[in-house]
């Protein structure tokens, strides 16, 4: 595998070109391919803009790339992020070389190091901290970041899944079921339950910025009281949950997705 491509654009639409990068032979991020609704492809518009997802993800090496994905397929493993001794013995780096491409990716915003750079604390979409978005992924619990990093658990995996979360506004259980190895709603009540994407970004970090103001609430009413107390001047949109599964789909699916053989493999 060669270094992710520079990012490219294409699809145009009514806000302006869409982002669409290579981020392994033949796999593009994100996956268009998968939103049908205009709210969604505007979500996650503002969503890259505002996180600068372009330069984040540009110049990703092998290296960089091989640490991610072992993280990512620990968490479905073992339901927690791996040790850095642990991580060592999959990825074969040695200590330093693996503390530096972590720290890379920190850099880059796709995992979360402790203060000391010494412990693996997320890798999006999953946290060591409750978040109070739970997912179960086979006989695996596992923390998610955001409502959005919740709905695409399960197409990144290929498995079906199912959600816990609560209402920010009065706590009401809400729970979600997947079908078709992810890719579609199986069920999820209370039936009015939508899902909103707060849109801001600061510190270099999502999990502490754009996750905050990403949840699911159980109805527009309860939605509405929320951001009038919390978030009163924040821009975001309210997803319904099949757009919410769009977005998690569109950004997740090709976290892990496998290169193409005949781009990666060809003489």
């Amino acid at each position: 595998m060669t270094p992710t491509q520079a990012p490219v654009t294409s699809g145009a639409g009514p806000s302006g070109p869409r982002l669409e990068m290579t981020i392994t032979p033949g796999v593009s991020f994100p996956d268009w391919s998968v939103v049908t609704s205009q709210t969604v492809r505007e979500t996650l518009d503002s969503i890259f803009e505002v996180m600068g997802v372009e330069e984040l993800w540009s110049g990703l090496g092998d290296a960089e790339d091989r640490v991610r994905r072992a993280i990512l397929d620990y968490y479905a493993e073992a339901g927690r992020a791996p040790s850095l001794p642990r991580l060592a013995e999959i990825t074969r780096f040695g200590p330093g070389e693996l503390r530096a491409l972590l720290e890379k990716l920190e850099a880059r915003d796709m995992v979360v190091l402790d203060p000391r750079g010494e412990t693996i604390t997320g890798a999006y979409p999953f946290t060591e901290r409750d978040t109070g978005h739970q997912v179960r992924l086979g006989d695996r619990v596992l923390n998610a970041m955001c409502a959005i990093d919740a709905l695409g658990v399960g197409a990144m995996y290929g498995k079906d899944a199912s959600i816990e979360s609560t209402c920010p506004a009065c706590g009401a259980a809400i729970h979600i079921e997947t079908r078709d190895h992810g890719a579609a709603l199986a069920g999820f009540s209370p039936s009015g339950a939508v899902v909103w994407s707060g849109i801001q970004y600061f510190g270099g970090c999502a999990a502490e910025s754009l996750c905050r103001v990403m949840a699911f609430f159980c109805s527009d009413a309860h939605l509405a009281s929320w951001r009038n107390a919390n978030h009163p001047d924040g821009k975001g949109f309210r997803l319904s949950m099949y757009e919410g599964l769009q977005a998690g789909k569109a950004i997740f699916t090709p976290m892990l997705a496998a290169p193409s053989t005949k781009e990666c493999c060809h003489e």
